[in-house]
């Protein structure tokens, strides 16, 4: 009886199992046949397509009305569209831009400012260039008494400054002639030049005495004696040389005493201060020479102006070709002269 079960059960498993199999099958079969009606569709709609002319491709302008036609556009209606609004435009803004009045400016009137009024220009028909005119007001201006007589004093100042009459020529120790309205002697009084010396003091006297006298009225002159000092005659300016002022040369010499060291330097700044045209300078040229500095210094005082002329005084022929008076007289436009005392003694000049 069981077994009679177990049969049944068994047939009727597979009978199922062959009618799923069957359905599978039939399902296959079926979608095959689908997928090759699909290809062979689609490979006739192709080859339909390329056997047409191809159709160039366009803008389409539709409208909503359903009666409207259809339009296109080719390549020269787009060219047309893209350049004709582009002209037009330039054509309305050169229109405008010619009909355009032209805005006025506004310009700011001058400021009325306090002070000198502005120049105005004038032109000069003859140089043809612009000439300023400044319009300024004339201040007044009213002198004091002390304005007054401070213009007096500076212009008689001035006054006496300028040259006055026509200038002479001195000459002395039988030298050349010099020429200048204001004469200064420059004269070593150490011992060596007294009479225990050399004895040039003494003949010094006689030789000034002459060409003082020789002098007009608008002549100047100052005598400057030194050793490590120096005297001058009466005050430390330049006398006019008048008959009363030349009646003192003989005296001074009296009273100059020859003693003392030497210091030609400072004799000479004493003698220059005096900013005379002509300055004669005699020594016998003793020591201490003057140093390239105190040279220097020296010609910077002369200036242009003055000539300095130099005579040196020696016993017997000249001991040095080269003195620091070579050098005085070279570069401030003067002369250099060598005198042997021994001559005098002899009865010479």
């Amino acid at each position: 009886m069981a077994n009679e079960t177990n049969f049944q059960n068994g047939d009727k498993g597979g009978s199922a199992w062959r009618s799923s199999r069957s359905s599978f099958l039939i399902s296959v079969v079926t979608h095959v046949v689908i997928a090759i009606l699909l290809i062979s569709f689609g490979a006739f709609t192709v080859s339909q397509g390329t056997s047409e002319a191809l159709r160039p491709g366009g803008i389409v302008l539709t409208q909503a009305d359903a009666q409207a036609e259809t339009e296109y556009l080719t390549e020269t209606d787009v060219a047309q569209l893209d350049t004709t609004p582009t002209d037009s435009m330039e054509a309305v803004a050169t229109q405008s831009a010619s009909t355009m009045p032209a805005p006025e400016l506004d310009t700011p009137e001058p400021l009325d400012l306090p002070g000198i009024a502005p120049p105005t220009v004038e032109m000069d028909a003859n140089s043809m260039t612009e000439v300023p005119n400044f319009a300024v007001e004339a201040v007044h201006y009213e002198l004091t008494e002390a304005d007054r007589q401070q213009i007096a004093k500076d212009r008689a100042f001035f006054e006496a400054q300028r040259p006055k009459g026509e200038p002479t020529q001195v000459s002395i120790f039988g030298g050349g002639d010099v020429t200048g309205r204001k004469f200064v002697f420059v004269i070593d009084r150490s011992h060596s030049m007294g009479g225990e010396g050399l004895g040039v003091l003494d003949r010094a006297r006689k030789e000034l005495i002459a060409a003082i006298g020789g002098l007009e009225d608008n002549h100047e002159f100052q005598i400057v004696a030194y050793h490590d000092s120096t005297i001058c005659i009466s005050q430390r300016k330049l006398l006019n040389a008048t008959a009363e002022n030349k009646q003192r040369v003989a005296p001074f010499f009296e009273n100059v005493g020859a003693f003392g060291a030497t210091n030609h330097y400072y004799g000479l700044l004493v003698g220059l201060g005096f900013k005379p045209d002509v300055l004669m300078f005699m020594t016998d040229g003793g020591s201490p020479d003057l140093t390239p500095a105190e040279i220097k210094r020296v010609k910077k005082m002369a200036g242009s102006k003055t000539q300095i002329h130099c005579i040196e005084f020696g016993s017997g022929g000249l001991q040095q070709a080269t003195s620091f008076m070579r050098k005085i007289a070279q570069q401030n436009q003067g002369s250099y002269r060598y005198i042997n005392v021994n001559t005098w003694r002899a009865g010479g000049r």
